[in-house]
C-alpha cells in the first residue's frame, strides 16, 4: 500500500533525473524500484481524482445536482466506489470554479449559477471564437470540414427527446473548430471558466420549448463560411451566435429563481 502511506507527499515530489531517486516532501527518498511503483500508483490515484471531479462536474452542469445540494464524501464514496480522499480533492477543484461552496461547520454544497460568471464567459468565448473561426477559414482540411459536416448531420437528425445529445453535439462542433484552428489548449482552459455559462445553457435548453433550428442554422452558416474561406461572414457569425443567451435568460431565470445568483449588471 505504497500510495496509502505516501499520497500526502506526492504533490511536492522532486525528481533528481533519469535513473535517480524521487525525493518526496520531508526528504523521503524512493529507490528506482520503489519509484516505478510509486509513479504507477500516483497515476492511478490521479485518475481516480479526475474521475471524481468529472463525474461531479457533469452532474452539476446537467442539473442532476441542484444548487444547495449538500455533497457528502462518504455518500459519494458509496455511490461511486471512489475513495473519500480523491473525492475531497475533487471538491477543491470544483470550489476553484465556484461550482461548490464550503460552509463552515456545515459542509460542501452545490453553488448557485452565477450570472456574472456566465455573462463574462459568454463575452470571452465570443472574442476567442471570432479569431478561431477566421483561422478555420484558411486552415480547415477537407477531412476536418467533413468532420464538422458529420457533427451537423447527426445534430440535424435528432428529435426533441434527445436534448442531452444535442447539447453535447453543440459543444463538440465548437470544440472541433478550436481544434482545427490549433487552439484546443484554449478550449481545455476555457472549460474551467465556462462552467456557469454551460449550466445556464443547459437549463435554457430544457426549461422551455426551445427551437433548435436557429442553432442548427447558424452552425450550418458557420460551416459554409469555413468551406468558402469567407472570413467576414465567419467573424459576423461568431459575434451573433452566442447573443441568443442574454435575449433568453429572463424566462429561464423566472422558471428557476432558486438556481441563480444574479449580478448587479445583469440584464434581468
Amino acid at each position: 500500500m505504497l500510495l496509502k502511506a505516501l499520497n500526502r507527499n506526492y504533490s511536492t515530489a522532486t525528481y533528481e533525473g533519469a535513473g535517480d531517486a524521487i525525493v518526496l516532501h520531508g526528504g523521503i527518498r524512493l529507490t528506482e524500484d520503489l519509484s516505478e511503483g510509486f509513479m504507477e500508483q500516483h497515476q492511478h490515484y490521479q485518475s481516480l481524482q479526475d474521475q471524481a471531479y468529472n463525474a461531479l462536474r457533469s452532474k452539476i452542469i446537467y442539473a442532476e445536482l441542484k444548487p444547495g445540494t449538500r455533497l457528502s464524501a462518504i455518500g459519494l464514496e458509496k455511490e461511486t466506489g471512489i475513495g473519500r480522499t480523491p473525492i475531497r480533492e475533487s471538491f477543491v477543484r470544483l470550489r476553484e470554479q465556484e461550482l461548490v461552496e464550503t460552509r463552515p461547520k456545515s459542509g460542501t454544497y452545490v453553488s448557485k449559477i452565477s450570472m456574472e460568471r456566465a455573462e463574462n464567459a459568454c463575452f470571452l468565448r465570443e472574442k476567442l471564437e471570432r479569431s478561431v473561426l477566421i483561422k478555420c477559414c484558411s486552415a480547415a482540411t477537407p477531412e476536418q470540414k467533413h468532420r464538422l459536416e458529420q457533427i451537423l448531420a447527426e445534430s440535424e437528425s435528432l428529435d426533441h427527446s434527445e436534448t442531452r445529445r444535442f447539447f453535447d453535439l453543440d459543444n463538440l462542433f465548437h470544440e472541433t473548430c478550436f481544434e482545427i484552428a490549433g487552439r484546443h489548449m484554449l478550449w481545455d482552459w476555457m472549460k474551467s471558466v465556462n462552467t456557469h455559462f454551460e449550466r445556464y445553457n443547459w437549463l435554457r435548453m430544457v426549461s422551455q420549448d426551445l427551437d433548435w433550428e436557429p442553432i442548427r442554422g447558424q452552425h450550418r452558416r458557420i460551416l459554409e463560411a469555413i468551406k468558402k474561406g469567407d472570413t467576414d461572414t465567419a467573424s459576423y457569425l461568431a459575434e451573433t451566435h452566442l447573443h441568443l443567451m442574454p435575449e433568453e435568460q429572463g424566462p429561464v431565470i423566472a422558471l428557476h429563481p432558486d438556481y441563480f445568483e444574479l449580478s448587479k449588471d445583469s440584464a434581468i
